[in-house]
């Protein structure tokens, strides 16, 4: 395993962790989270949404950003990046039973400028897809509509 230096090392780390959980469970997502703490909070941020962005692992979506997601709760990094923009990378290839995600959100930013980015989203133009994944969210954090 590898120092990450820029988030696509981070991606990358992330994505050959959950590619070797069949040979050794989660060891080396574990050893990459103590790793981890030595980076800066933009380069995790970064690694975590690229993963959920990741359109060419549908097989293993799931695993990929649950492992991602675990990494925010473990270690829950802070950004002052845009929220709206954050969701806006992540609304439509986001697994919605990978709740750190959202619970993730809410630690960084705060309930009530979720509630108010999320009504903004709502407004926009978003596919039913992201509609429905941005509803999910919401329930997630028990915030309603």
């Amino acid at each position: 395993m590898k120092f990450p230096k820029t988030s696509e090392d981070l991606k990358n780390e992330i994505l050959e962790s959950v590619d070797k959980i069949e040979e050794i469970g989660d060891l080396r997502i574990r050893q990459l989270i103590k790793i981890l703490a030595k980076v800066n909070d933009e380069i995790i941020i970064e690694g975590v949404i690229e993963v959920i962005e990741n359109e060419k692992r549908t097989e293993k979506i799931y695993l990929d950003q649950k492992n991602a997601g675990r990494i925010l709760k473990e270690l829950n990094p802070k950004t002052d990046s845009n929220a709206e923009l954050i969701l806006n990378r992540i609304l439509k290839n986001w697994n919605k039973s990978v709740e750190e995600i959202p619970f993730w959100l809410r630690d960084n930013y705060g309930i009530e400028t979720l509630k108010n980015i999320f009504s903004i989203l709502s407004d926009k133009n978003l596919t039913e897809l992201e509609l429905d994944k941005l509803k999910t969210m919401k329930w997630w954090l028990g915030i309603k509509s």
